[in-house]
C-alpha cells in the first residue's frame, strides 16, 4: 500500500505527460484510460498523491512499449526542466557542488517521493537518495530515470566536461544494456545494494560561469516561499503530522518542543491549536512512528533494535511495549504475521 503522505507537483506530472506525447500517448488517452481527471491539477503548484501519480507512470511505462523508458524519460525531463524555477536557482550558483547542494535542499518542490543525498566520500562523491516511506519499492525504471537525471544535469552545469568513475544499480542487468552504455559513458554494475552514481570530488568545484549571486539569492527566496505554499494547509494536525515524519526520518528530535520550534510557535499555542482540532501531540506521534514501523517491519532489512533506536526510542524493549499498544502484537509476531501472508498489507 502507497503511504498517503507522499506527493509529486504538478509540474512532475506535466513533464511526464510532455514526454509521453512524444511518444504518441496524448494526456486525454491518459485520463480515458485511467479514469483520472487530470484537469483538477492545472494549477501549477498543486501536489498529486503519489498513488495517482504512480497510476500514471504505470500506465505510461506499460503502454509506451520501450524497454527503457526510465532512461529516456529521465534524459529528456532535464530538457524539460531546464525552465524550473529551481534550475534557474542552480545556473546562478557559484560553483557545481553549491548547485547539486541547492537541488537537492529543495528538492520536495518537485517530489518528496525521493530525498536526493551526495555523500563525498575522498576523491569521490556520490549522488544517491533515500526513498520518502520505507514501504516504496523502487522498479529499474524509475531508478534509472533518477540516475539519467543526475548524469544530464551534470552535463548541464559543467558544459559536459566531467566523466563518471562508476554507475550502480540495484536491479539485475536487463541484458541489452546499449542505451546504459550511450547515457552514462562510464563503468556500471548491477544488483548492488542501492543505486548511484559516482564521480570525481574535483568537477564539484567547477565555477558557474553566467552564476549571479545577488539573483540566486532571490531566486532561493522565491523558492522557499513556492515550497512553502506547496504544502501550506489549514489543519494544524497535518503540520504537525508532516513535521514528526520529517524528523523522525532524519533522526531528529519529536519532542513537542523542537516541532514547535519547526513550526515557528510555542509550545503552549501548539498544544492549543491542536486541542481546538480534537488532537493530541501524543497520539499523533504515535501514529507517525506506528506507520513509520510497520513499513520498516514490511521491508524486512531492519533488526527490531535497530528500527527502535531509528523511531527514537530509549531501547528495543520499550519499542516493544508501545507497538503492541498501537497493534495488540509485538513487532516480531507482526512482522511474522506479514511474512505469512500472501498480500502483505
Amino acid at each position: 500500500m502507497l503511504p498517503k503522505s507522499l506527493s509529486t507537483s504538478v509540474d512532475l506530472l506535466n513533464i511526464l505527460l510532455a514526454y509521453a506525447s512524444r511518444l504518441g500517448i496524448d494526456a486525454n488517452t491518459v485520463s480515458s484510460e485511467t479514469g483520472l481527471d487530470l484537469k483538477r491539477y492545472r494549477f501549477n503548484e498543486a501536489r498529486i498523491p503519489i498513488h495517482t501519480f504512480d497510476t500514471i507512470w504505470s500506465f505510461i511505462l506499460n503502454r509506451s512499449g520501450d524497454p527503457d523508458i526510465g532512461l529516456h524519460f529521465g534524459e529528456q525531463s532535464h530538457t524539460l526542466l531546464s525552465g524550473h524555477l529551481l534550475y534557474a536557482m542552480m545556473m546562478n550558483c557559484e560553483n557545481v557542488v553549491q548547485a547539486i547542494e541547492k537541488n537537492f535542499r529543495y528538492h520536495n518542490l518537485i517530489t518528496d517521493i525521493i530525498r536526493p543525498v551526495m555523500k563525498i566520500k575522498k576523491p569521490l562523491a556520490h549522488m544517491t537518495w533515500e526513498l520518502g516511506h520505507p514501504s516504496l519499492n523502487q522498479e529499474r525504471h524509475f531508478a534509472e530515470s533518477v540516475l539519467a537525471l543526475f548524469v544530464s544535469m551534470l552535463r548541464y552545469l559543467t558544459g559536459g566536461r566531467f566523466q563518471l568513475a562508476e554507475v550502480r544499480f540495484a536491479h539485475p542487468s536487463p541484458g541489452n544494456i546499449s542505451e546504459h552504455e550511450r547515457i552514462f559513458q562510464s563503468p556500471m554494475i548491477f544488483g548492488q545494494q542501492s543505486n548511484e552514481i559516482l564521480l570525481s570530488e574535483s568537477y564539484l568545484k567547477r565555477p558557474i560561469i553566467l552564476a549571479n549571486p545577488k539573483i540566486m539569492e532571490g531566486l532561493e527566496q522565491l523558492v522557499q516561499q513556492a515550497l512553502h505554499r506547496a504544502y501550506a494547509t489549514n489543519s494544524w494536525k497535518e503540520k504537525v503530522a508532516q513535521e514528526l515524519y520529517k524528523a523522525l526520518l532524519r533522526e531528529a528530535r519529536t519532542d513537542i518542543e523542537s516541532i514547535a520550534r519547526q513550526l515557528a510557535m510555542t509550545t503552549r499555542n501548539l498544544q492549543l491549536k491542536l486541542k481546538e482540532e480534537g488532537a493530541s501531540f501524543r497520539k499523533l506521534r504515535d501514529e507517525t512512528r506506528k506507520e513509520i514501523a510497520v513499513g520498516y517491519l514490511k521491508d524486512g532489512n531492519d533488526s527490531i533494535c535497530e528500527i527502535a533506536l531509528l523511531l527514537g526510542f530509549a531501547d528495543q524493549s520499550a519499542f516493544q511495549h508501545a507497538f503492541k499498544r498501537w497493534t495488540g502484537k509485538t513487532p516480531g509476531k507482526y512482522r511474522r504475521h506479514l511474512m505469512n501472508r500472501s498480500c502483505p498489507e
